[in-house]
């Protein structure tokens, strides 16, 4: 009696093949070496620069970007898979019914003693059958299909943290060329005036030609940068507008109305290593991965075992139609059913061997996915600091050269240099206030690099996408 009620147990409850999955960990180190603080990172980084128009199209982004929108069908699609996976291992019923007419045939030998005849056959019923995953097949299945859609959920919030980067980091490009237009603008203001300056005292034979030809020649020098930054600036606006699913002249007036000079943020919270591997969507995806070719594996094994089933059925035939409803065309059947793989020609064999090959090369994508994240974030956070040394460098050279260019013309309007010194001291002070607007554009677009490589950015902002869509 008791093996009797241990067997009943077993095939109500299953003996599922292979091991349960369990996540593998993974080392990180203490703390950042360029972080600023251990802090848990702002999902909603984008708001530490302060600039409206960034916010605005940051959210405008994430209702109609094209790529966000793509993988939420994808996400639809896993879930769907979900339930085409567990169907195997639900109870499957069918109605149906047929006619068919047959007439014997004389060639063969019955046909010589029986004379051949047409006989009509009707039938309709119901069939139903139910396999029992005994042995996990099925359950490994819906195991592997929740991790493809949990695959296809870290996917939509890639598609998050890159269309929040990709736009900051277009908008704040964007915002370092026209203010790199506006330091050309006044330095050609400032070289105009200079340079009627130079053409008054030529005409009162108190300065020769040549110091005109130098003034002209720096004029025009200083317009030639113009149209390379006005093409990088429309290239940014262009990538907008793609990133918001608009036509780039839908943009002008938004981004003019908000145009103004970008202050990157002073210190930027990283949050502890452990953190970014807990966060980062390539990791959580390749963690999935191995997820799912465990479950592939498992699954794989349990083709080995018999499949049972049960089934019934219950319908109506006769040869007749008129017949077909009476009390003695019911008929019947119920019972259970197994089939056992005996001879596949080794493509079972063949089969798990696939499949643990590739759970092995996803146990070792995700290692490499976290080294990776953890390299990146670093190699972001030390290109972060660097650039805003090279800011403040800048800085320090604009102040001296502001200095050294008053003086230059001090000394020129005293007669103690003459009008090359002012032009070299003038081109310095031209090359510094283009590289350090240059350089602050570097410096803000290497924090959104940085929050990219954090994987920040999706946190608050997931679960109302899936429920919008």
């Amino acid at each position: 009696m008791k093996r009797a009620l241990l067997l009943a147990g077993l095939l109500l409850a299953g003996c599922k093949v292979g091991d349960d999955y369990v996540r593998p960990p993974l080392e990180a180190p203490q703390r950042f070496e360029f972080a600023s603080g251990e802090a848990q990172l702002e999902a909603r980084w984008w708001r530490q620069f302060e600039d409206p128009t960034l916010d605005a199209l940051i959210e405008r982004a994430l209702r109609d970007n094209l790529e966000l929108e793509i993988a939420l069908a994808r996400l639809r699609e896993a879930r769907a898979i979900i339930t085409i996976a567990g169907g195997e291992g639900r109870p499957q019923a069918d109605a149906g019914g047929s006619f068919a007419r047959r007439e014997a045939s004389t060639e063969v030998a019955f046909g010589q003693f029986f004379p051949p005849n047409a006989n009509s056959f009707h039938s309709a019923g119901f069939r139903a059958s139910w396999e029992l995953d005994l042995f996990g097949r099925v359950a490994r299945g819906v195991e592997a299909a929740s991790a493809e859609y949990d695959m296809a959920l870290e996917d939509v919030h890639a598609t998050l943290v890159m269309v929040c980067a990709d736009l900051a980091r277009h908008y704040v490009e964007l915002r370092g060329f026209e203010e790199q237009l506006d330091v050309l603008a006044r330095e050609l203001a400032l070289q105009a005036d200079t340079a009627e300056l130079v053409r008054s005292r030529v005409r009162a034979g108190l300065e020769d030609e040549l110091a005109l030809a130098r003034i002209e020649g720096l004029i025009a020098s200083t317009r030639a940068r113009a149209p390379q930054l006005e093409r990088e600036r429309a290239a940014r606006q262009h990538a907008l507008a793609t990133l918001l699913g608009v036509w780039p002249r839908d943009l002008v007036e938004q981004l003019e109305a908000g145009r103004r000079g970008l202050t990157p943020p002073a210190a930027l919270t990283a949050g502890a290593p452990a953190q970014l591997l807990e966060r980062r969507p390539d990791v959580r995806r390749a963690e999935r991965e191995l997820a799912r070719a465990s479950a592939q594996s498992a699954q794989a094994r349990a083709e080995l075992y018999p499949r049972i089933s049960l089934a019934a059925a219950l319908g109506l035939e006769s040869e007749r139609l008129d017949d077909l409803f009476q009390s003695g065309a019911r008929t019947w059947s119920a019972g259970p059913s197994f089939t056992l793989p005996l001879l596949r020609g080794g493509l079972l064999r063949a089969g798990i061997a696939v499949r643990t090959a590739q759970a092995e090369a996803a146990a070792l994508r995700y290692a490499q996915a976290g080294l990776a994240a953890l390299a990146d974030a670093e190699t972001a956070l030390a290109a972060w600091s660097r650039a805003g040394e090279r800011v403040r460098e800048l800085e320090s050279a604009r102040v001296a050269d502001q200095r050294a260019e008053l003086l230059a013309q001090e000394r020129y309007s005293n007669g103690l240099e003459n009008f090359l010194s002012v032009l070299d001291a003038r081109r310095s002070l031209l090359a510094s206030e283009s590289q350090l607007a240059a350089a602050r554009s570097e410096h803000a677009a290497a924090a959104v690099a940085v929050y990219r490589a954090l994987g920040g950015g999706w946190e608050s902002e997931v679960e109302g996408l899936i429920a919008a869509r």
